[in-house]
């Protein structure tokens, strides 16, 4: 049985982040400011001058290649924005304003730790509006590339998420596996470091990406499977917790909370923008939880 919905909630004080774009290596500097009910999260460009608001939604996912980057109709972007959309989920934050420089979330230190930290210590705000939930009742499946994820009728929130290709397993070995409660508790997943192949670098770069990038906000893979961070992993897990908290993140631009069970393997930005999209597309097809339904009505799964 379904038996409640999740409270709307913003920041109690605003909060204040700077750094370092990873892609773009340009200094960022970002103001995120409580919001009311029904607001939403709303980024805003404060370096452009007309039309800077991107409302945050499964359409304004634009390009999700090596990150995700939101879009509005005129064109404004703002990119990597998946660790602070986690942070947000995590902390059960659902309005938000957020006054950003440039076109791209500071990384910090590539995960979400500092994002939560932040948001904890700033005070969060319960309001007088919950969040609507769709209740999977049939299984969606998509996959993309080597990706693919499942979503499949459960009264949990529960996901698991594997990772397993050639160049990672070495990397990995046997800790590719996670499985964890979307409401539990997830600080450990909020603090796993995005990850990438030192030898890649220089190619990335040629393409203008990955300007930013440095062992303090990444998490170093050599060709023999190494880490060159000298302080090595946070957990045995990290690698397939960060995938896990990009997901996070990602599935936060849905604008309902999920009542189902979602299973991944090598998730990337692209198959999960896909994997919201088609939810949205076959919304109907399943059953929408509002705040003017009975929280205690009982679901029954096709």
């Amino acid at each position: 049985m379904f038996s409640g919905l999740r409270q709307a909630a913003t920041l109690t004080n605003l909060v204040s982040f700077s750094g370092i774009g990873v892609h773009s290596g340009i200094d960022v500097s970002m103001i995120i400011e409580p919001a009311y009910e029904r607001h939403g999260i709303v980024f805003q460009r404060t370096d452009v001058g007309r039309n800077s608001l991107i409302k945050l939604s499964p359409s304004s996912v634009q390009d999700p290649n090596l990150c995700t980057r939101v879009v509005n109709k005129y064109g404004v972007s703002v990119s990597v924005v998946e660790h602070l959309l986690a942070a947000f989920r995590i902390c059960g934050i659902t309005n938000a304003l957020i006054k950003i420089s440039a076109e791209e979330v500071p990384i910090m230190d590539g995960s979400a730790i500092e994002f939560v930290n932040a948001f904890k210590a700033a005070g969060i705000t319960y309001q007088d509006a919950y969040v609507p939930a769709v209740v999977v009742t049939s299984p969606i499946s998509i996959s993309v590339n080597n990706s693919s994820l499942r979503l499949t009728p459960s009264y949990s929130q529960e996901i698991t998420v594997k990772v397993s290709y050639e160049r990672i397993n070495k990397v990995v070995k046997d800790k590719n596996e996670i499985s964890f409660d979307l409401n539990g508790d997830l600080r450990e997943i909020s603090r796993a470091r995005t990850f990438g192949w030192v030898d890649d670098l220089e190619k990335v770069q040629a393409i203008g990406l990955a300007k930013g990038t440095s062992l303090e906000n990444t998490v170093g893979i050599l060709c023999d499977g190494s880490i060159a961070n000298k302080e090595g992993l946070r957990n045995p897990y990290e690698l397939v917790m960060h995938k896990c908290l990009d997901l996070i993140g990602d599935i936060s631009v849905f604008g309902y909370d999920i009542i189902g069970k979602i299973e991944g393997i090598n998730t990337s930005h692209a198959s999960n923008n896909v994997l919201m999209r088609r939810l949205l597309e076959e919304l109907n097809c399943h059953k929408v939880i509002t705040a003017e339904a009975t929280f205690d009505e009982d679901v029954n799964f096709a």
